[in-house]
């Protein structure tokens, strides 16, 4: 599959759980893709717990950002094509030192969720915003831990640019979508809460020298498989992350044949 091919499917994507961007016609020649899987709901979570939530918006910028390949090869994806995250501040209040994508709540200046998340792109990582093409956006979900109404949103990178850290994001950083794909490299990220004392775990992705977990890995599972674009892989490897974050080396990768953890994601 060549990127023209990787961009029909992301725009499928929005086109059939979403919302096209309204003057796409404008900034692409392609057309969606008419091969994806058929499911019944985009998110396997309720947003109807939350309590008086903020807006946010994530984006979710795909492209060919540097000459360095998937090591994992498929042809369903092309090994060039990347997605942008970002590693945040651990001085930051809500989630820090985890891996992320850049975004954040919406404020007054923002039009909608779309040039929310284009801006604190911008904010968090230096890139150009001339050079995001948005395809649209995907239905939003919920943050609990934050309480926050999340919009995904999904973007193209036409013109990749040198991308910086800030007081937001310690690291910017690129991973190719093949790696994410690549069984070998999916685990689930385990703790406990001793303040609830309860056990849960989340989809994870020991990938670009760190783990993937949480809020993002849950985001990234799911497209992956909206996309058809998924592989078979183990939950059973499971990576302890109790008291850890991304500023330390990634703890060793167990299998646990019973698979135990109790899923607090939100998942029904």
């Amino acid at each position: 599959m060549q990127l023209d091919g990787a961009l029909a499917d992301l725009l499928a994507l929005v086109h059939t759980h979403g919302t096209v961007h309204p003057d796409i016609a404008n900034r692409v020649t392609v057309s969606p893709a008419s091969t994806l899987p058929e499911y019944n709901s985009t998110w396997p979570f309720r947003i109807s717990d939350l309590i008086d939530p903020r807006q946010a918006s994530v984006l979710l910028l795909f492209g060919s950002m540097d000459d360095r390949p998937a090591t994992f090869r498929r042809t369903i994806v092309p090994e060039e094509l990347d997605v942008l995250l970002t590693q945040r501040s651990t001085a930051l209040r809500n989630h820090p030192g985890q891996v992320s994508f850049p975004g954040g709540g919406l404020e007054p200046q923002d039009d909608d969720e779309i040039a929310c998340a284009i801006r604190e792109t911008q904010e968090e990582t230096g890139v150009d915003p001339n050079g995001i093409i948005p395809l649209g956006k995907l239905p939003e979900l919920p943050l609990p831990v934050s309480n926050f109404r999340v919009t995904p949103v999904i973007g193209w990178w036409q013109h990749p640019n040198e991308m910086v850290t800030t007081q937001e994001a310690t690291r910017v950083f690129r991973v190719p979508v093949g790696d994410l794909v690549d069984p070998k490299l999916r685990v689930t990220a385990v703790a406990t809460d001793r303040s609830a004392d309860q056990r849960f775990g989340t989809p994870a992705f020991t990938v670009g020298g760190t783990l993937v977990w949480g809020f993002t890995a849950m985001i990234i599972d799911r497209v992956l498989e909206l996309l058809g674009w998924a592989e078979p892989w183990d939950p059973r490897y499971k990576i302890d992350i109790t008291e850890w974050d991304a500023t330390k080396p990634v703890p060793a990768a167990y299998f646990d044949p019973d698979h135990s953890e109790v899923d607090l994601t939100g998942q029904k």
